[in-house]
């Protein structure tokens, strides 16, 4: 079986909570079999019951934990560009594209549920157990699934935020647009005007990450795209990066990507 796909199917006990941070260069479908869990996901907040699927685009920092004290089961497909032009007919690659950004959560109605986990279904079996033509079979019922959802026009995902979670959806947005300064918790908190040591508690709880964390991973990923797409040095990426320090964001930047900064622009680039 080739690098195209992965098809996982897990189901988290109650009080999960995602320890590692995740971002990674490929798409990803997240389907919620069974239970309630949380996502956030870039700088947003959504609570995911059963019939909701997520679509991340690549590279966005996500994160998943608990939100009751049952467990719940997911499906997650990852797969990369070379996945989706599959389907042959004209304007269907950027329609599914675009539901990565601009839909990025779509409730699959009961009626269509059947179906879906059917498809699902099939995929994981045939992943779980190849032979030689299961890449095929995979890809087909693969596109399948995209054109159907395509076609599920009626986004019926209506759950609203916490208003404890809204506001550190608030604040991960202010950290996002402000990531390249020197930007304090103490900051952030005022923004939001909350205490520091509350806002650093709810935080935490809301998103799954630590503000210094979420920060860290936000500007490592703005970073590694610059030293993808520009031929700045790595003290000028780690300045426009909110880094004063080029060896500590050497540092910060190899325990998030597993590499340096250096040797992560050797094995991605791409003439």
């Amino acid at each position: 079986m080739s690098d195209y796909f992965k098809i996982t199917r897990v189901r988290r006990k109650a009080y999960f909570d995602m320890q590692v941070t995740h971002f990674h260069p490929k798409y990803e479908i997240y389907y919620l079999i069974e239970g309630t869990s949380k996502m956030f996901l870039q700088d947003s907040i959504y609570i995911l019951n059963k019939g909701d699927m997520v679509f991340i685009p690549m590279n966005y920092i996500h994160k998943t934990s608990y939100v009751n004290d049952k467990a719940h089961e997911r499906i997650a497909i990852t797969f990369g560009d070379m996945a989706i032009p599959d389907i042959k007919y004209e304007g269907s690659d950027i329609s599914f594209r675009k539901m990565f950004t601009s839909r990025p959560v779509l409730h699959i109605s009961k009626k269509n549920r059947e179906y879906v986990d059917e498809l699902m279904s099939r995929m994981l079996s045939e992943y779980n157990d190849p032979d030689d033509f299961s890449e095929l079979n995979i890809k087909n019922i693969f596109q399948e699934l995209i054109i159907f959802l395509i076609r599920y026009k009626n986004n019926e995902y209506s759950e609203s935020l916490a208003f404890s979670d809204s506001v550190m959806q608030n604040a991960a947005r202010y950290i996002r647009a402000n990531y390249m300064n020197d930007l304090t918790l103490n900051e952030v908190a005022d923004y939001v005007n909350i205490s520091p040591t509350y806002f650093s508690k709810k935080f935490k709880l809301s998103t799954g990450f630590g503000y210094k964390e979420y920060l860290n991973n936000i500007r490592i990923q703005e970073a590694s795209a610059l030293l993808l797409d520009t031929n700045k040095s790595v003290t000028e990426i780690a300045l426009d990066c909110g880094y004063n320090d080029s060896n500590y964001f050497g540092d910060v930047f190899k325990r998030v990507k597993g590499v340096s900064p250096m040797k992560y622009r050797k094995n991605n680039f791409k003439p």
